[in-house]
């Protein structure tokens, strides 16, 4: 009964994991793209458009949102390059 328990608990454990990085960072780069991407064209009454620009709202939660991302990508290429040296053999 002991190993059941074990492997469902590593089990539950890569499906979080890859809950996380196999959805969770693509939606947060989506999020950034959809931050940035709050330029809009209102039609006026006129015939005329205007076009509002990115808030600085929007473009912080942008840079957040890739600085998360690109961290992540890094810290998955150092696991794969030095994971042996950093989590022993």
């Amino acid at each position: 009964m002991e190993i059941l328990t074990k492997s469902l608990e590593a089990l539950w454990q890569v499906v979080a994991v890859g809950l996380l990085l196999g959805a969770g960072l693509p939606a947060l780069f989506a999020l950034g793209v959809r931050a940035l991407e709050s330029d809009r064209v209102l039609l006026a009454a006129d015939g005329g458009e205007i076009s509002s620009r990115a808030s600085t709202g929007g473009k912080t939660l942008a840079v957040l949102c890739f600085g998360v991302t690109a961290l992540a990508v890094v810290f998955g290429i150092v696991v794969v390059i030095f994971g042996k040296q950093l989590f022993g053999s």
